[in-house]
């Protein structure tokens, strides 16, 4: 995506719209929604592991939070996603 200022607005063409809910359609498609709680898990437990030699208690407790709401932000896109399939993207 493009960087802009927060202070400039762009409506989104039809086109770009569609591309933008495709995108996050094919994401679901592969990486399974059902899978990415497991792949999630093993990002951050990966990222502590590698990292607990010189992370504070208190970062490894922001990260775990951040990938709680990573994952109910997943959950909210994937219900996004099949809203799509049943309305907008159903061919």
């Amino acid at each position: 995506m493009e960087n802009r200022n927060d202070n400039e607005f762009r409506e989104l063409s039809p086109k770009e719209i569609r591309d933008l809910q495709l995108g996050m359609r094919y994401f679901f498609i592969n990486h399974p929604h059902e899978n990415l709680k497991g792949v999630l898990w093993d990002l951050y437990s990966g990222w502590v592991y590698n990292s607990a030699d010189y992370v504070t208690s208190e970062q490894i407790t922001n990260m775990l939070l951040f990938y709680e709401a990573l994952l109910e932000f997943m959950g909210y896109v994937h219900n996004y996603c099949q809203y799509l399939d049943r309305t907008v993207l159903k061919e």
